[in-house]
């Protein structure tokens, strides 16, 4: 089973983040502090679906639809993370691979 790397995780992440905020010269030491409900609901829903909709990368490099990844977020999620360098530490160790 090939799980993500920090850099994949991290890409999405800060694609995810985009969609609400410009990103700071350091977008891993931001917080989630300044958000609204709102704001922390678009960012937790984009950052599921982008995750959900990568491919499933094999251990030789290929990709497969047969399978994907999931990580399971409340919509309290971002209260658990300090910083987003947190919150994709925390994906790292909480991503799932779900097959079909």
């Amino acid at each position: 089973m090939a799980l993500l790397t920090r850099t994949q995780i991290k890409t999405v992440v800060l694609k995810s983040l985009k969609t609400i905020a410009d990103l700071p010269e350091d977008p891993e030491a931001a917080t989630f502090a300044a958000f609204d409900n709102f704001q922390k609901h678009v960012f937790l829903s984009t950052l599921k679906g982008q995750i959900n909709a990568l491919p499933y990368y094999m251990n030789d490099g290929s990709t497969s639809y047969l399978a994907y990844y999931n990580i399971n977020l409340t919509p309290d999620s971002t209260d658990e993370w300090p910083t987003v360098a947190d919150c994709i530490d925390w994906i790292i160790e909480n991503q799932r691979v779900v097959y079909l």
